[in-house]
């Protein structure tokens, strides 16, 4: 049986999960230093899932990356240890520590908080970890820009992102 005709007996949901499993081991084999998003939201645990299943069943070859604004719920820390604990990730945890110092909070400081504690924390755990192949779940029609988005968005030195540069997807 040829790819093509497997392909055409599977279901819409298999063949999508099937591409999934297949970006992430060519990301995988391509990167040095490769790291998944992990918000603890449905996509960034869908797409971990997707990661234990493309590996099995070796553990994942790459860690989890939290982003901690310090405003996260108990329970939600819980779950992202046991989560990664559970299916053998090694959990990376990054905070802003400046921003925390500074006392920053979403109530009284709304975007200054949001950029300094995720948007810039998430650029300094980047920086930090050296990580050059970057997994992250977000789902198009959640925000604009994010349509734009390909499955790989090339990203400048500083982090930007510049759709007309972006190469071309032979998908």
């Amino acid at each position: 049986m040829t790819a093509q005709q497997a392909a055409s007996r599977l279901s819409n949901l298999d063949w999508l999960e099937a591409e999934a499993v297949h970006i992430l081991r060519e990301g995988v084999t391509e990167g040095r230093n490769p790291v998944m998003l992990f918000s603890t939201g449905k996509d960034s645990t869908v797409l971990a899932h997707l990661a234990v299943r493309a590996f099995y069943p070796a553990r994942p070859p790459f860690p989890l990356l939290h982003v901690n604004s310090t405003w996260e719920f108990h329970s939600l820390l819980a779950f992202r240890d046991l989560f990664a604990e559970r299916h053998g990730f090694k959990l990376v945890v990054y905070a802003n520590e400046a921003g925390r110092a500074a006392g920053l909070n979403p109530f009284d400081h709304g975007e200054a908080y949001t950029t300094a504690m995720r948007t810039e924390a998430l650029k300094q755990a980047l920086d930090r970890g050296g990580y050059d192949i970057i997994f992250g779940g977000a789902r198009r029609d959640e925000e604009r820009s994010r349509a734009k988005e390909r499955i790989f968005s090339v990203r400048n030195e500083h982090h930007g992102w510049e759709p007309r540069q972006q190469r071309p997807e032979l998908w």
